[in-house]
């Protein structure tokens, strides 16, 4: 006994230290990680606060670009219809600037470019209204001074440098926050990794010297046990942190999966008919290989239902690749570099008119082509765009009269307007927007088409630095009014 116990008693110091040891690791891993944890979860916040200061800026811009659109298109055409995206740019700007101004109150250097951005936009919504009022008056000549002196062009670009200047500094914040987001988060768990292995060290330690030495530390080794089940927890309320931000990336990737969704849901449609009539001849396979001799009558039946399934299949098979050459072609022209170049419209005209010569002859139709402009623009955009446009009057025209599409322009200004009006079906009011959607079509589908054409329409005449409306009467005919500048660069 009396060489025992000093063994004994040897051990409880390391025991003790063991236990200490441990403690002092859980405890500082413990306010390691909730600091962390708060950090993260600040930086998170900071994160979406900079996101949406972004988003608030880049929505500032659009509702003064929106205003100046829709005076611009007033001025340009005298169409009363423009007034209104002009009322709605400007009402938008005065809410998205109380906003801004109370999500960047926290920084100072964003609320001085602010403030100094603020006279030069109260000047150009002055210049815009100034410039209606003389329009609506009549005064032409004082509103073409006013366009012409300027003055608004320089209050816009001082307002877009100042614009930019702070989306460059909200995007260097967003880069540090995100930096700083992800050392803390990387922090976190090397901290909750190194603390749960010198933890799980510890423990292994003061068990191997419970069993060996002494029943003395039982209440040591509880508070282990206890220790390494926090260290779970911990490691579980990571894990769902981690499964939260996973989640997050996939709220940000909806917007990409709803193209995705239309693309498969309309080339599943055909795939669907393919294999319903490859069903259907599977079944008829039994009769048409069948060793009993088969009337005249069961022949000429079985011949009909195999012609028919074929067409069938061959029907879907040509519609899923006429949907994914529309989808390829839409690519490639938003990839391609646009070449401004002097073109004649009436000559590019009058090129589409004799290309469809033949189709107009089947249906006894007419193009009359009046006095068209010269304009610097992209040759093939311009082409698509026109050809479409004619393209569409013949698909949807009435067969109860011979088809005439009239197309004329004037110059306004800087800008050409080309109208290309028909005496066809003509098209809802409803159904003015809906027709330049992708994917989307309107009226009676009675017509071969997969909803792209007036999509990427509108998408070239916005690259070429115009804009596109219809205007119709239901059953009575259809205008479709294209303004592009004069002289267009890249």
């Amino acid at each position: 006994m009396s060489i025992t116990l000093p063994v004994i008693n040897a051990r409880i110091p390391i025991q003790l230290g063991l236990l200490i040891a441990g403690f002092v690791v859980l405890v500082t891993m413990s306010l390691s990680s909730l600091w962390l944890v708060h950090e993260a979860d600040r930086a998170s916040e900071e994160v979406a606060h900079t996101l949406e200061v972004n988003a608030a800026i880049v929505t500032y811009q659009g509702a003064l670009r929106r205003a100046e659109s829709g005076q611009r298109g007033f001025l340009l055409t005298g169409d009363p219809a423009y007034l209104n995206d002009y009322e709605i740019g400007r009402r938008r700007l005065g809410e998205i600037q109380a906003e801004l101004e109370q999500l960047i109150s926290d920084n100072p250097q964003q609320v001085g470019k602010l403030r100094a951005v603020l006279p030069a936009v109260q000047h150009k919504l002055d210049e815009l209204q100034q410039a209606i009022t003389l329009k609506q008056a009549g005064r032409e000549a004082e509103m073409q001074g006013l366009v012409r002196s300027n003055t608004g062009l320089d209050a816009m670009n001082q307002i877009l440098a100042q614009i930019l200047a702070m989306l460059s500094d909200e995007r260097g914040l967003l880069r540090d926050r995100r930096e700083y987001s992800d050392r803390t988060n990387i922090l976190l768990f090397v901290v909750n990794f190194a603390g749960g292995l010198t933890i799980a060290i510890l423990a292994l330690a003061a068990i191997t010297l419970i069993r060996k030495r002494s029943l003395q530390l039982t209440t040591a080794h509880a508070q282990l046990e206890r220790a390494h089940a926090d260290l779970e927890q911990a490691n579980r309320g990571l894990e769902e942190r981690v499964a939260e931000r996973t989640a997050d990336l996939r709220e940000a990737n909806d917007e990409i999966q709803r193209f995705a969704f239309i693309v498969s849901h309309d080339l599943r449609s055909p795939l669907v008919n393919i294999m319903g009539f490859t069903s259907e001849m599977e079944a008829l396979q039994g009769d048409i290989f069948s060793d009993a001799p088969a009337t005249p009558e069961q022949r000429v039946q079985l011949r009909r239902e195999v012609n028919e399934a074929l067409g069938f299949i061959k029907s879907s098979i040509a519609k899923m690749d006429r949907l994914i050459n529309a989808i390829l072609n839409l690519s490639r022209a938003g990839r391609r570099e646009f070449n401004p170049q002097p073109i004649a419209l009436g000559t590019l005209l009058g090129i589409l008119s004799k290309d469809v010569a033949h189709r107009l002859q089947e249906v006894d139709g007419q193009i009359d082509i009046a006095a068209l402009p010269e304009i610097i623009s992209d040759r093939l955009a311009l082409e698509q765009v026109f050809s479409n446009l004619i393209d569409n009057a013949i698909k949807y025209r009435r067969d109860d009269r011979p088809l005439r599409i009239q197309i004329d322009s004037e110059e306004r200004a800087n800008f050409a307007v080309i109208r290309v009006a028909d005496n066809g079906r003509g098209i809802d009011k409803k159904d003015y927007e809906r027709i330049f959607e992708l994917f989307r079509r309107a009226g009676a589908q009675d017509r071969p088409g997969e909803g792209i054409g007036l999509a990427h329409v509108r998408a070239l005449v916005r690259r070429l630095g115009g804009t596109i409306r219809v205007d119709s009467e239901f059953g009575h005919g259809t205008t479709f009014t294209v303004i592009l500048p004069k002289r267009w660069t890249a």
